[in-house]
This record gives C-alpha cells, sequence and structure tokens, in this order.
C-alpha cells in the first residue's frame, strides 16, 4: 500500500448484476486497492475481467441492474453513502473521466463549446464567455490549437484524436483531484496514442492527479504507472510497482499475460498464450478463478479461494507463491 494517506480507497468492492427472474451474477468480487494523490494506478486484464466495471464503481455510474457492495471511499467519504450535495461536489469537481470512445458520449447535434462549457456553467456559475475563456488556455495546453474555431465545430468535424483531446479536456476544466481513464486510447492509432498518453501523464504530474488507468495493454500501464494491479475473474491477483513487475511478478495469471505481450522474437514463432478462456466472476464458485487454466494449480487451488495478501513490494492472491518463485517461465508440458 502506498505512503502518503491515499485519495481513493477501495476495499472489498463487489458488483452484482440483478435481472428479472433471474438470479444475480457477480461480476467484480472483492477487489480492493488504493491510489495516493499525483499516483497513477493501472488496472489490466484481459475483456470480461471486471477492469471497466470497477473504475465506474468508483464515480456509481454503473449499469441498470447493477449493485455495488464494498466500500469506496473519496478523502475517508464513503462514495455509495453519500448525501446529495456531497456526491454532487464529487462527481462535478473532486473526479473526472475520460471513455473508451468519445464519439459515444459527446452529444453529435451540440458543439463542442457546449459540450465543454456545460460543467462550468452549470456547476461552477460561469457565463458562456467566461467557461470559454477558461478553456481556450487548457485547450492549447493539451495540443488544440485554434481553439475558439474548434468550440464551434460538431464531433464529426475531428479526428479520432483530436476528439479524444476534447474528452481530456472536458475531465479536465473542473481541476478534479481523481482522473478515471477507461482504455482512453483503444479505438486511436498508435501515434495518436502516444501523443494521448503523453498528454495524461504530463497533466497529471502538473496538477498532482490521482489516474486509476484501465487498460488491457500491459506494456502501456507498465510504461506510464507507478503501480499495477492485475485482474482475473473480477478480482484483483496480483499489485506490483511497475518497474518490479517484470521480474518480481509472483502469480501465474501475471506470467502468462508478460509472456503473451507481442516481442521481437524469431519470424514464425508462436506466440505463447494463456490456455483456456477468460472466466467471469460469476462462473468462478470455489477455488481459485485461474486455476482450470493454470499450469501449477493443486488440489487446494480447485477448492479454496487465495486471499490477496501483502508480499515483498507488492501483494498476491496464490497459494503457491512462495513455492513457485523463479519457477513461472516454465510450461505446462514441463510441471
Amino acid at each position: 500500500m502506498t505512503a502518503v494517506p491515499p485519495l481513493l480507497r477501495v476495499e472489498h468492492l463487489g458488483i452484482d448484476l440483478h435481472r428479472p427472474r433471474q438470479a444475480p451474477r457477480t461480476l467484480v468480487r472483492d477487489a480492493s486497492f488504493d491510489l495516493a494523490p499525483g499516483e497513477a494506478l493501472g488496472l489490466v486484464g484481459e475483456s470480461g475481467s471486471g477492469k471497466s466495471l470497477t473504475s465506474r464503481a468508483v464515480i456509481k455510474l454503473l449499469p441498470q441492474g447493477a449493485r455495488s457492495r464494498g466500500t469506496v471511499a473519496f478523502e475517508g467519504h464513503d462514495v455509495r453513502a453519500m448525501n446529495r450535495a456531497l456526491l454532487t461536489r464529487y462527481l462535478s469537481h473532486d473526479a473526472a473521466m475520460i471513455f473508451q470512445n468519445p464519439r459515444a458520449h459527446i452529444n453529435p447535434v451540440r458543439t463542442l463549446g457546449d459540450f465543454l462549457t456545460e460543467p462550468l456553467v452549470c456547476h461552477q456559475g460561469l457565463n458562456r464567455a467566461q467557461a470559454e475563456e477558461r478553456l481556450i488556455p487548457l485547450l492549447a495546453e493539451i495540443g488544440i490549437p485554434d481553439g475558439p474555431r474548434r468550440l464551434d465545430q460538431y464531433p464529426h468535424q475531428l479526428s479520432g484524436g483530436l476528439l479524444q483531446r476534447m474528452m481530456i479536456a472536458s475531465a479536465l476544466i473542473t481541476a478534479p483531484r481523481l482522473l478515471l481513464a477507461d482504455e482512453p486510447t483503444t479505438a486511436l492509432d498508435v501515434t495518436t496514442q502516444q501523443d494521448v498518453m503523453a498528454i495524461l501523464d504530463e497533466q497529471r504530474h502538473e496538477r498532482n492527479l490521482a489516474l486509476l488507468f484501465v487498460t488491457h495493454d500491459l506494456e502501456l500501464a507498465t510504461a506510464v504507472c507507478d503501480r499495477i494491479a492485475v485482474m482475473y475473474a473480477g478480482t484483483i491477483v496480483e499489485q506490483r510497482p511497475a518497474a518490479a513487475l517484470h521480474s518480481g511478478r509472483r502469480h501465474p495469471y501475471t506470467a502468462g499475460l508478460l509472456a503473451a505481450r507481442p516481442g521481437l522474437g524469431a519470424p514464425g514463432a508462436r506466440l505463447p498464450v494463456i490456455p483456456g478462456r477468460p472466466a467471469a466472476a460469476y462462473e468462478s464458485h470455489q477455488g481459485c478463478p485461474f486455476a482450470p487454466r493454470c499450469a501449477f494449480s493443486e488440489d487446494r487451488c480447485r477448492v479454496e479461494r487465495p486471499p490477496l495478501l501483502p508480499d515483498l513490494d507488492g501483494a498476491v492472491a496464490c497459494h503457491r507463491a512462495d513455492e513457485l518463485a523463479g519457477d513461472l517461465d516454465r510450461t505446462k508440458e514441463e510441471v
């Protein structure tokens, strides 16, 4: 855990989906982490691991029928128990989110000026001219020149990269202290991805922002985050400083993700894969959720769920973490 008192603390977070005439389905199970001011935490895992739902639970933006349990605390105040006034301030001033697809979250029939000035006009009492005066320098700061002209444009008139920068501007304009980024570069080309991540990293350091960065790209997360939390089947199975993740990983799933990254191997060489398919949280009723795909699982792994426990410079949820140290590169055939 962090030495600085956490700005955000998530403890034993669970999310269940309730549908008519159906049994509840668990989507996130017992996820815990904290985040200090100015720190970046990467939430990494395969599709369906629950990382995006976890980030949305931080700002109470869950889909219809989803209910959360556990604690999501911002500066010691439980977000789930906030009264209307505290929650309004939290969502309009303290926390902001950058979504994966800006075209799906920006009204296509309103100008970008309407979109960007709305938080300042509605929640900070500025008029439109005052809001635009504050916006123009921010747009220039994140690489959007000719701000006045851009504010008169519509979303379809901008490229994906520029539109994502507009989404970043909308998140930063209220000067939040907590920034959630849900795969903000997925729909962008590689060059534009680098530009967007450079902007986020620069703004984080300049503004002392706490950043929760959700991604399936482990390479990208280790490059821009201070710590990495690896999720599988709706739970966090390992946390580690980003700089130590490659050499210090202690969970077989983390080792599998690292081995499966595209690299500079021999031409024609097969990319290592994790056998089987990803499991959802509601499919893992007992034991370690990764046990069916793990080359190192034993009988205990299949019947007893390992808790996330402090481990060296991080935490890991694996019964065999100590005895497997140094052996995680072995294949299933070698075990």
